[in-house]
C-alpha cells in the first residue's frame, strides 16, 4: 500500500510540474516573441510600447532625490500605483534603470503563469484538461501582452490570481494561507482598483464564519491605499493621484449625476470588445450561481468574489489602451469560474469548464489579434515620437519645455518639464478638470514656468487655450496608424511672441537630421528652410 501511495504521490507531483512548465513556457514564449518582433520593428532598439514606464522611472529619480514628482522642487502625484515607482528606485539616475520595468514584468509574468497552473491543479484539473488549460490560458488571457507594456499591471494580475488561489485553498481546506494574505495586501498596493477584489475576498472569509480573520484581511487590504492617500495629503496633495483623477473623468462636461455617469459608462464599456467580454464573464458567473451544486459548494465564495469584482470593474474600471486596465479582472474571473466548475466529487466530464472558459476564449480572440496587428509597432512609435521629442529637449535644447506626454522627456532630465496634460502638474490638472476652461490657460502656465518651446498634440486642446502670440514652427509626424499614441502629429510652438526663433530653428534642424525612419518633421512655411 505504501508503494502504491508513493507512486500516486509521484504521479500527482509530476502532473503539477508539467502543468506549471507548460503555463510558464506559454507565457514567457508569448512575451519573448512580442519583444523580438518589437525589437526588429524598432530598428534594433529596445523600447516600451507606452510612454508611461518613463513617468514611473522619473518619479523614482525624484524620490531618490527627496522629492515626490517629476520635477525638482515640485510635488505632484503623477503615478497611479502606490508601489510601482518604489520598485524602480534601484539604479535611479543610471541608464540601466531603463530595464527595471522589464525585469519586474518578467517576474510578474512568471508568477502569473505559476499561479495560473497552481489554481488549475488545486481546482481538480489534473489530467489532459488541466494540461490544455495550462498551455492556452496565458495566450487567451494575454499575460505576455500585459507584461510587454512595461507597467505594474502584470504584478497586479499576479496579486489577483494569488487571491483566487488563496480563496480556493480556504474553501477546500478552511485554511488562510500565505497566498490569500499576500494577494489581499499587494493587489491594492499595485493598483487601487485591486481594492474591490481584496475587500470582497475578505468579506467572503468573514461570511464563511471566520469573521475576525475577514476583518483582519479587510484592514490589510485598505492599508496600502490608506497609507498612500495619507502620504499624498501630508504633501498637500489630493488623496487621489492626478493620473487616476484624469482617467476617471468618464462623464462629459455637459453631464452630471449618477444616471448620466452610468449611461456614459455603459456605452463606453459596450464600445470595447473586452468590455463586452467582461459582461459575458459576469453573466456566466451569475449563471453558475443558479446551479444548485455550486450554491451548496464551499467554493461558492470564490464565485461570489470574482463575480462581484467583475461587476465592480464594469461600474468603475477602465478598458483598453494596450488592453492593460481590464486584464487583472479577466484573469481573475477565468480562474475563479474554472475553479468552481471543477468541484471535488463532480463528474469531470461535464461541460461546465468549457462554459466557464468560453469568455476567456472570446476575449482572447481580440487580444491575440491585437498582439499580431498592434503591439509590435507600438515601441517603434514611442521611439520615433516621444523618444525623439526627448532627444531634442535633453540633448539639443537643454532648457525647460512644455509637453503633454511627459515620461520620456522628464526621465533623466535636469530641466523643468511642464506637463500640460496634468498628470505631472497640478495647475494643468486643475485646468483640465474645469468644465469652462479660461482662454489662454496654457499660455499662462508656459509663461510662469519659462517654457518657450511647447511640443503638444493639437487635437487635445482648444485653440483658445493657447496664447494669441504662439507661433507654430512645425509638426513631428509619425508615419503609419500609430495605434497607441495620443496623435500622429506633435506640433512645436514658440510660446513667446518676442522670442528669437533662431536658436530653436538651429536646434531643430540639427535634430531633424537624425530622426529615425518612421517619422519626419515638417516646418511651417514661415520657418521653412
Amino acid at each position: 500500500m505504501t508503494s502504491v501511495d508513493g507512486l500516486q504521490t509521484d504521479a500527482v507531483t509530476s502532473s503539477s510540474r508539467r502543468m506549471t512548465l507548460l503555463s510558464v513556457s506559454a507565457a514567457l514564449g508569448y512575451f519573448v516573441v512580442l519583444q523580438m518582433a518589437a525589437y526588429l520593428t524598432a530598428g534594433g532598439h529596445f523600447e516600451y510600447p507606452l510612454d508611461d514606464p518613463y513617468i514611473h522611472m522619473a518619479m523614482a529619480e525624484q524620490i531618490v532625490a527627496g522629492n515626490y514628482g517629476i520635477n525638482n522642487g515640485e510635488t505632484v502625484a503623477a503615478a497611479s500605483s502606490p508601489v510601482f515607482p518604489l520598485l524602480l528606485l534601484p539604479l535611479a539616475g543610471s541608464p540601466l534603470q531603463l530595464y527595471l520595468p522589464l525585469l519586474w514584468n518578467v517576474v510578474g509574468l512568471f508568477v502569473c503563469a505559476v499561479l495560473w497552473a497552481r489554481i488549475l491543479w488545486k481546482a481538480g484539473y489534473q489530467g489532459p484538461t488541466g494540461l490544455f488549460l495550462a498551455a492556452v490560458g496565458p495566450f487567451f488571457l494575454n499575460m505576455g501582452g500585459v507584461a510587454f507594456s512595461g507597467m505594474e499591471h502584470s504584478l497586479h494580475v499576479a496579486a489577483s490570481l494569488s487571491i483566487v488561489l488563496g480563496l480556493l485553498i480556504f474553501a477546500d481546506d478552511r485554511r488562510i494561507g500565505f497566498a490569500l494574505i499576500l494577494g489581499v495586501l499587494l493587489a491594492p498596493a499595485f493598483r487601487v482598483e485591486g481594492l474591490a477584489l481584496a475587500l470582497l475576498a475578505s468579506g467572503a472569509v468573514a461570511i464563511s464564519g471566520r469573521w475576525r480573520a475577514g476583518i483582519g484581511l479587510g484592514l490589510l487590504a485598505v492599508l496600502p491605499v490608506a497609507v498612500f492617500a495619507m502620504f499624498l495629503m501630508s504633501l498637500g496633495l489630493d488623496p487621489m493621484p492626478n493620473s487616476i483623477r484624469v482617467k476617471l473623468s468618464a462623464v462629459g462636461p455637459e453631464e452630471s449625476g449618477i444616471v448620466a455617469y452610468l449611461a456614459n459608462k455603459a456605452q463606453q464599456t459596450w464600445d470595447k470588445e473586452t468590455g463586452r467580454a467582461l459582461i459575458l464573464f459576469v453573466a456566466v458567473g451569475l449563471a453558475l450561481l443558479a446551479v444548485p451544486d455550486i450554491r451548496k459548494s464551499r467554493r461558492v465564495i470564490v464565485l461570489l468574489t470574482v463575480t462581484g469584482a467583475g461587476m465592480a470593474h464594469l461600474l468603475f474600471g477602465r478598458f483598453g489602451w494596450f488592453d492593460r486596465y481590464e486584464n487583472y479582472i479577466m484573469a481573475t474571473m477565468a480562474a475563479g469560474l474554472l475553479a468552481v466548475s471543477a468541484r471535488p466529487g463532480v463528474d469531470k466530464r461535464n461541460l461546465m469548464p468549457v462554459f466557464a472558459f468560453l469568455p476567456a476564449v472570446i476575449s482572447g480572440t481580440y487580444y491575440l489579434q491585437h498582439a499580431v496587428i498592434y503591439y509590435p509597432s507600438a515601441p517603434r512609435d514611442i521611439r520615433v515620437q516621444q523618444g525623439e521629442v526627448a532627444r531634442l529637449a535633453k540633448e539639443l535644447l537643454d532648457e525647460p519645455v512644455a509637453v503633454n506626454d511627459v515620461g520620456h522627456v522628464a526621465w533623466q532630465n535636469s530641466n523643468y518639464v511642464l506637463d500640460l496634460a496634468g498628470l505631472g502638474n497640478d495647475e494643468a490638472a486643475a485646468y483640465m478638470f474645469e468644465k469652462n476652461q479660461p482662454d489662454g490657460w496654457m499660455d499662462a502656465l508656459t509663461a510662469k514656468h519659462g517654457t518657450v518651446l511647447a511640443m503638444v498634440y493639437d487635437s487635445w486642446y482648444e485653440p483658445e487655450a493657447m496664447g494669441e502670440d504662439w507661433r507654430q514652427i512645425g509638426v513631428l509626424i509619425t508615419e503609419g496608424p500609430a495605434y497607441f499614441l495620443g496623435d500622429n502629429g506633435v506640433a512645436f510652438y514658440l510660446t513667446e511672441g518676442d522670442a528669437d526663433p533662431a536658436p530653436y530653428l538651429d536646434a531643430i534642424r540639427e535634430w531633424k537630421k537624425d530622426i529615425p525612419e518612421g517619422a519626419y518633421f515638417r516646418f511651417e512655411k514661415e520657418f521653412a528652410e
